[in-house]
């Protein structure tokens, strides 16, 4: 009898084993699905930089596929049990920093298939971590892949993750964006549309940004943590969308969902300007478009050094911005 109960709890806890590695593949699909939003909630600790982000929210999936094929395949099961407690210890020190900060948004744990604050994501780790001291149970099964399955394996995640969402910045280089150069020049003019924000004294970035449009959001989030993680002034981050009614005051981040107040202009205006592409970011120094972005290449190392560099920034030859006459 006792040896028919060792057998089934054995049987039953690689059954678990099994749907708890489908649980992490499932996490890692979730995240990866919803890459934009992981990749700038790791940056919006303001630890990493938004490129070593980029990598390290790919490298949390990678792990999580590994993990997941280790436990539904039942090899070197000693090595896959602590590799996974210690992801699992990894995350919830982890989210416990993040409550203890006050932070309530999403963790980003389950991308946005479900969304959960960090106490809530620390109660769910707490589950998986019982489950996986009952997936301990199981035993290890003896048939072992030859070197040239497992390695293929092994480099099958990475290779999924980075061809599947590869970092912005391997894909989409900065400062080749375009935009009418002449009808831009004549909205800063003292006589245009954007004589108010002053733009021909000093070094300014600029975004055209809708409060509709998703990844004027995302862009948001990226510039308000470049900003806060390099103590650069915000008030040179300006921000301008678009109204009919050009005279109304700037709009609040209440309005916007934006981190900054956005100024108006006209429909007409911000089409010519931009050619109706949103985002699309400009650095501007004494007037003159030194630099251009679209959400995806939008590089903190440039933005940095553009507002911090004394004396005139130099522009990389082979970022020069392109423009339309």
């Amino acid at each position: 009898m006792k040896t028919f109960e060792n057998k089934f709890l054995s049987i039953l806890a690689s059954i678990v084993r099994v749907l708890l590695g489908c649980f992490f593949i499932i996490s890692a699909w979730a995240k990866l699905r919803g890459m934009d939003n992981f990749e700038i909630y790791v940056f919006s600790y303001n630890i990493l930089s938004l490129k070593l982000s980029f990598l390290a929210a790919r490298l949390v999936i990678v792990v999580e596929l590994l993990i997941g094929v280790g436990l539904i395949s039942h090899v070197w099961k000693k090595f896959v049990d602590i590799a996974t407690l210690l992801a699992l210890v990894f995350f919830t020190c982890f989210l416990g920093y993040a409550a203890i900060i006050g932070r309530t948004d999403s963790c980003q744990c389950m991308g946005q298939l479900i969304e959960m604050n960090p106490l809530q994501s620390i109660l769910k780790n707490a589950v998986l971590l019982l489950v996986l001291l009952f997936a301990m149970k199981a035993h290890e099964w003896s048939w072992r892949p030859k070197w040239f399955i497992w390695i293929p394996v092994i480099i099958a995640p990475f290779v999924y993750v980075f061809v599947r969402s590869a970092p912005d910045n391997w894909l989409y280089p900065a400062g080749e964006e375009l935009y009418d150069h002449e009808y831009f020049e004549k909205a800063m003019s003292p006589e245009g549309d954007l004589a108010g924000l002053n733009l021909q004294d000093g070094r300014h970035l600029v975004a055209f940004l809708s409060p509709t449009c998703h990844l004027c959001q995302m862009a948001n989030d990226k510039m308000t943590h470049i900003y806060r993680r390099n103590d650069l002034d915000s008030t040179r981050f300006l921000y301008i969308t678009y109204a009919q009614d050009t005279n109304i005051a700037p709009l609040t981040p209440d309005d916007t969902s934006f981190s900054r107040l956005s100024y108006m202009v006209s429909p007409k205006t911000f089409a010519y300007i931009t050619y109706g592409q949103r985002p699309m970011v400009f650095l501007i120094e004494d007037s003159k478009v030194i630099y251009t972005f679209n959400y995806r290449n939008i590089d903190e190392s440039t933005i940095v050094k553009f507002f911090k560099q004394e004396g005139k920034f130099d522009v990389p030859a082979s970022n020069e911005t392109e423009s339309k006459q």
